[in-house]
């Protein structure tokens, strides 16, 4: 399928195969001036027609928060247009959008299939991991594991942050605005009083400057909730199945246990009743 370009008020709207793209000329405060939303992201189209003031069309994903005309009409994920001739130019691109979304719900399973699939392929793949990127980091999460990984410096240190998904208490996630979003992971070690700040993360953060970063942090939110979910159901076979290998030794089996243990993943009477087991083999 080829793309189709429908230009209005200095955006270029790109229509692919799987996707539609916003490409804005024109500043909008401190947004981002490549947007793209898939259509699988795509909820609905919200529009106004011009009238005696400009129209626009708002292309809205399944988890954006509900919004006023004044928002949408400026918002990255809009097109402004002007007048009522452009309006009519713009129904030609909302059918083809319209066929497009509806060919590729055929063939794309829904976010929470999705979800399963991922925790259920690192959770049969301990050694797998799967990377969330942003504009200043990006998120590795494993079937056990957790790093967060700054490209600018943080409060703390620099470099990389990991931590088990068992420890995680909980998970905050928020858009950008007038100051940076952030995903932020609360442990036991976690100041609940430590004060956000606009544009510096904290080891245990990682900074949102743009609608797709919040995408991509929101499916990461997902899989880790989902993945805490899923040990709290079955413990014991998720901390058991990384050592399964018939080709290891027993000395190797319990290496890789003491590991889980240093890391937090398991607890010390697991990790005893594991190495009894071994040694018995």
């Amino acid at each position: 399928m080829t793309e189709i370009a429908f230009k209005s008020m200095g955006t270029t709207l790109i229509v692919s195969e799987d996707r539609i793209i916003l490409d804005h000329n024109r500043k909008i405060g401190n947004l981002s001036k490549k947007v793209e939303i898939m259509f699988t992201e795509l909820e609905r189209i919200e529009e106004e027609k011009p009238k005696l003031f400009s129209g626009y069309a708002y292309f809205r994903r399944h988890q954006d928060p509900e919004i006023d005309n004044k928002e949408a009409m400026i918002h990255e994920q809009a097109i402004i247009i002007r007048s009522k001739k452009k309006y009519k130019e713009y129904e030609k691109i909302r059918e083809l959008i319209k066929q497009r979304n509806a060919e590729c719900a055929k063939h794309v399973k829904n976010p929470s299939n999705r979800i399963d699939s991922l925790v259920e392929q690192l959770t049969s793949n301990p050694n797998e991991s799967i990377q969330f990127e942003a504009h200043q980091g990006h998120l590795t999460i494993s079937a056990y594991t957790v790093s967060i990984n700054h490209k600018i410096l943080h409060r703390g240190r620099n470099g990389e942050r990991e931590f088990s998904i068992s420890s995680i208490d909980s998970i905050h996630l928020s858009k950008s605005g007038i100051k940076a979003g952030r995903i932020r992971f609360f442990t036991g070690s976690t100041s609940s009083s430590e004060n956000y700040k606009a544009y510096l993360a904290s080891e245990n953060e990682l900074l949102i400057t743009g609608i797709d970063d919040y995408h991509r942090m929101y499916e990461a939110k997902q899989l880790i909730e989902r993945l805490r979910a899923y040990h709290a159901d079955k413990p014991y076979q998720a901390v058991t199945q990384p050592a399964q290998s018939s080709s290891r030794s027993a000395a190797d089996e319990i290496r890789a246990f003491k590991s889980l243990l240093d890391e937090g993943i398991i607890s010390e009477e697991e990790f005893e009743q594991k190495k009894a087991q071994l040694l018995r083999q």
